[in-house]
């Protein structure tokens, strides 16, 4: 095994050392190699910090791939402040960050417990032209909790019920859950309603078998949005039969 890592960490060198003689060839090699070693599952910090360290002193300088790629193992290997002080040589360097690599910061400043650091971060994506990703929120959703910020969590969850994301805020709702913060029937009854419209009724069930496993009940108008969303989605005898359970739990 120590052998292998000296094998690799020679290899990095090498690249090293042929870049001043055939710049182009050793990029595309050296991008490929960065990519199988981030791919191999093996990759170790002292590696990575190596393979960084020379991207970043290569001219002309790599693609954004290869940084990304290591960032991400980087960040996989619960080195957050590393990448909080790579992600600034980075800048210094003039290499442009992208929804990816900005992705990657948000979620170490929440891991090490800097959640407002990491919403600057999404405000930077946004003002970047880019869509953050459900995963960012989900972070962002688990370090509320984390620090006990129950209040910010469901401001968060209603800013995505703003957009109408409703697939997003179905995956919010199961950490919320999770996390021991029961929704209520209003929560439901939108999310189950916002499904239903948009043709995802699947969910829609799934979402008011939740409710009667762990609650909240589903009320009158939780029966009739789904019975609206199953007869709309052509599935009658569902629909039916679920009207027939209403008027029997709910209309005696």
């Amino acid at each position: 095994m120590k052998k292998k890592k000296i094998s690799m960490l020679h290899k990095v060198s090498t690249f090293a050392s042929s870049f001043q003689f055939n710049p182009q060839s050793t990029l595309v090699h050296f991008e490929q190699f960065v990519r199988d070693r981030c791919k191999s599952g093996s990759l170790g910090i002292e590696e990575a910090m190596g393979l960084f360290n020379n991207a970043i002193q290569m001219r002309p300088l790599p693609s954004i791939y290869p940084f990304s790629q290591l960032l991400a193992v980087i960040s996989k290997l619960k080195q957050y402040s590393t990448i909080i002080t790579l992600f600034k040589s980075m800048g210094s360097a003039g290499i442009k960050a992208t929804n990816v690599t900005l992705s990657t910061l948000s979620n170490c400043f929440c891991q090490i417990g800097k959640v407002d650091f990491g919403f600057s971060v999404v405000g930077y994506i946004f003002k970047s032209g880019y869509e953050p990703h459900i995963v960012i929120f989900t972070t962002f959703l688990k370090g509320f909790f984390k620090e006990n910020r129950v209040k910010d969590a469901i401001q968060l969850f209603n800013k995505i019920a703003r957009k109408r994301s409703w697939m997003k805020l179905c995956k919010f709702l199961k950490i919320c859950v999770a996390r021991g913060l029961t929704p209520n029937v209003i929560t439901y009854n939108s999310l189950i309603d916002g499904l239903c419209k948009v043709g995802r009724v699947a969910v829609a069930q799934e979402l008011f078998m939740e409710m009667q496993v762990r609650g909240p009940s589903p009320n009158i108008y939780t029966y009739s949005t789904l019975v609206n969303g199953l007869f709309t989605n052509g599935s009658y005898e569902e629909a039916m039969r679920l009207f027939e359970k209403m008027q029997i739990k709910l209309l005696g």
